[in-house]
């Protein structure tokens, strides 16, 4: 079976210093030029990848970011982008069109949380770049990153997204920062609070199977759910495929124009896509970002309320846009 999606890292920078996220911490590496990234969307279309989301760090930090979006949709790509949204406001206009789905990254319903949060003082370019946003024609929807310190904080999150006619979008942390705590699990009562809230605010959606297996302690390393090589295909911003994703990458192989013929022919894609889920750092693993593409495939539970919160959403998001 063809992966689901591409998760294209353009750049390891961040102009943000986010307290549950350590990427902008990282030394970055010479990033791959838009021929490279032209030629593995080729390859990613072969292998059958029909949605790529380019993230970051702060993807609009690259000055070519319009002409990769541009160059994925005009290879017929579905395309993703979340921001930060500093950038946001002078970068809106040549971002108009190009992506399906825009996310602007939210962790509080006002300046002092959000901004706390953030490690940088953006709450009012976040209200002003819904503005923005919306004069264009674009519905972004605030995703909010659900944390230890938040989740009791919810409903302010939901009243804010009423005012600025946005839809939310809750997602449980899974990192294990020092601010956040000493496990990848979200604790119980952040799952309590993101069902609770959401069953009173319309403009509030989650991702039914992830909080399941939240529930059911995460992924278990002697019966695995993940399938992060088979689904996801990760690539870094230096042109390397992360196995078997990015947050738990053991090796990182440089591309070199052959993604297709490593994606089918690869040994060592091979073994990784044999071990996917079994390895030890995977034992109790949370990372949505990779389990929920892998819970397209499979028929269980966690496929019928992965296909339930689509649909729900698919839906939600409609009625949104028909009263905005």
């Amino acid at each position: 079976m063809a992966p689901l999606v591409a998760n294209y890292y353009l750049t390891y920078r961040c102009n943000a210093r986010c307290h549950f996220c350590d990427i902008w911490a990282l030394e970055p590496k010479q990033e791959a030029s838009f021929e490279t990234i032209q030629k593995n969307l080729a390859d990613l279309r072969r292998l059958g990848v029909r949605y790529v989301d380019f993230t970051g760090g702060e993807p609009l930090l690259r000055k070519d970011v319009n002409e990769i979006f541009a160059e994925a949709k005009r290879q017929g790509f579905t395309t993703s982008m979340t921001t930060n949204t500093i950038l946001y406001p002078k970068r809106a206009k040549e971002m108009q069109g190009l992506v399906d789905f825009l996310n602007f990254s939210l962790d509080g319903g006002d300046a002092e949380t959000h901004d706390q949060s953030r490690g940088v003082k953006i709450f009012e370019t976040l209200v002003e770049s819904v503005q923005i946003a919306h004069s264009l024609g674009e519905y972004p929807v605030l995703n909010h990153t659900v944390t230890a310190q938040n989740y009791d904080r919810i409903a302010e999150v939901a009243e804010l997204g009423q005012r600025l006619n946005a839809r939310i979008w809750l997602n449980p942390a899974f990192t294990a920062h020092s601010n956040y705590n000493s496990k990848k699990n979200p604790t119980p009562a952040m799952v309590t609070a993101i069902e609770t809230a959401a069953k009173k605010y319309s403009n509030l959606g989650y991702n039914k199977a992830a909080l399941a297996f939240i529930e059911a302690g995460g992924n278990d390393t002697q019966n695995p759910r993940c399938k992060a090589v088979e689904a996801v295909i990760a690539i870094s911003p230096n042109d390397e495929l992360l196995l078997p994703c990015y947050h738990f990458a053991q090796k990182g192989i440089a591309i070199d124009g052959r993604l297709y013929e490593m994606y089918k022919q690869s040994e060592e894609v091979e073994e990784f896509r044999q071990s996917q889920g079994k390895l030890s750092v995977c034992e109790g693993c949370t990372v949505w970002c990779y389990l929920i593409p892998s819970f397209f495939k499979g028929l269980d539970k966690y496929w019928v309320l992965n296909q339930a919160t689509y649909v729900g959403e698919f839906l939600a998001r409609k009625r949104f846009l028909q009263r905005v």
